[in-house]
């Protein structure tokens, strides 16, 4: 039983490694959260039909980020072997791929948002003052489709070679200057204009635009960069496209499915209920300072046990995935207490009604206790993707939410007024697929499907590139 658990325990050195690849991510999404925090509460001290207004909104753009972050999630699964590998070309050919798709994802992220955007806004929220809010704020956040897919594929690009500090400060200093914008736009302070949500958006737009400027220069301006010459070749090999395309399409499709279930989630959590929809988003943004610790998880996950893959040490990739989920257990059962016991006192920053205030509580103390099977599940997603077994991903991710969680979801959310049953309710009955995906992320783990050298190619490819070589 002891050497049982033992395996998914990593040693002193296991650790400090770790934490030297998680530590910066970690900093950057806290900063992320905490910007996040006063962004919502900047917005809300304007009114509750601003920010109702601009968390509707918000959902259009939370199933591009997704897609957007698939896009640079592919790539880093070769950067990430190729790095482990020593290969500095495939490293580069990989980015200017990841380049190249983000550009193709950001014009269909625009006119998404361009075309659905007051749909997806109408779905959620009644309220004609809402909503006027929620479209002002959309009109010019979605100028950030031609800067957000950038930001994170230069984030995850840098991530992906260990580098990870950087991003980690530019991400900081996109956050101090929304913050700062946010409170002259907002309100109209400094001289500036008044601009209520379109400023909490306007802000936004003009951070990303700066954090995207630094890490494009840092990258491809400075020489000890591992991207410093990228564009000396512009073409991107036969078989690394192929690869991509056979990674990325089930990555891709998995983290639109995600999204759009997630939206869908809160569409019925939060059923034609205004005073639902304000508690569950006010429980949202308190969460997200919870999960920051996952974020980082996983980013480590793929990092380390892509690199062991990378560099063909099976061995070492087996023992590091053990570890990861060992220790994504650990970090689960530890924040979830602390979730469980701060709840309370975060939901006051929002200064939310007593009924309000209420719901969102436990929702928040729901989450806590569903928190450890998240950060497990999550990792197991992760040791998937380093090997590039993007179809279990998949499979892991959106199986048991699409067969078990949404329809109850649907179910219990349509019929909480006649069944008498509230928003925490609804809420509890659709996590019984995190359970499911428990059961799923342990088998497909354990089946080792994922163990690969992404970095080593079979005959007939490399014949076929040699030939479409010679042709150029």
């Amino acid at each position: 039983m002891v050497k049982g658990i033992r395996k998914f325990i990593g040693d002193k050195a296991f650790y400090k490694q770790l934490l030297i690849i998680v530590l910066p991510i970690i900093i950057q999404q806290l900063m992320l959260s905490i910007a996040g925090y006063v962004d919502s509460i900047m917005v809300n001290n304007y009114s509750d039909a601003a920010y109702a207004g601009v968390s509707a909104a918000n959902k259009v753009v939370f199933i591009l980020i997704f897609i957007w972050m698939a896009v640079s999630a592919t790539a880093s699964i070769f950067v990430t072997q190729y790095f482990g590998a020593g290969n500095k070309d495939k490293i580069k050919e990989s980015s200017r791929l990841c380049l190249y798709a983000s550009v193709i994802f950001a014009v269909l992220g625009f006119l998404f948002m361009f075309v659905f955007g007051k749909m997806i806004i109408n779905s959620f929220i009644s309220d004609e003052v809402a909503r006027e809010y929620g479209y002002g704020y959309l009109d010019i956040i979605k100028w950030t489709a031609f800067v957000t897919p950038f930001v994170y594929a230069f984030s995850t690009l840098f991530r992906s070679v260990k580098r990870t500090i950087l991003p980690s400060i530019t991400g900081i200093i996109e956050i101090l200057i929304n913050v700062f914008l946010n409170y002259c736009l907002i309100f109209g302070h400094l001289g500036l204009p008044q601009m209520n949500a379109r400023g909490a958006a306007l802000a936004t737009l003009i951070s990303k635009i700066v954090n995207l400027a630094i890490l494009t220069v840092c990258a491809l301006c400075v020489k000890s960069s591992m991207f410093y010459g990228m564009f000396a070749k512009l073409k991107v090999g036969f078989v690394l496209v192929k690869q991509y395309i056979k990674k990325g399409l089930p990555l891709i499709g998995n983290e639109l499915l995600w999204a759009i279930a997630n939206i869908a989630f809160i569409k019925f959590y939060t059923y034609n209920n205004d005073t639902w929809f304000l508690a569950y988003s006010y429980a949202l943004n308190i969460s997200d300072l919870f999960f920051i610790f996952f974020a980082g998880l996983g980013n480590g996950t793929a990092i380390i046990v892509g690199a062991s893959l990378g560099k063909g040490d099976f061995a070492a990739a087996k023992r590091d995935a053990d570890r990861m989920r060992g220790t994504a257990v650990m970090v689960g059962i530890a924040t979830g207490i602390i979730m469980a016991i701060a709840s309370p006192f975060l939901s006051l920053i929002f200064q939310p009604t007593d009924e309000v205030r209420s719901l969102m509580v436990k929702v928040l103390v729901l989450t806590a206790v569903f928190v450890t099977l998240y950060a497990y599940n999550a990792t197991c997603f992760f040791i998937l993707r380093a090997g590039g077994d993007s179809l279990r991903a998949f499979i892991l991710d959106q199986m048991p939410t699409f067969i078990i969680g949404l329809p109850l979801a649907i179910l219990f959310g349509v019929n909480a007024a006649d069944w008498g049953i509230t928003l925490p309710a609804v809420f509890a009955v659709a996590h019984a697929c995190d359970v499911a995906k428990l059961f799923v992320a342990t088998k497909f783990v354990k089946q080792e499907k994922w163990i690969v050298n992404l970095t080593v190619i079979n005959e007939d490819e490399k014949v076929m590139e040699q030939i479409l070589e010679k042709r150029d």
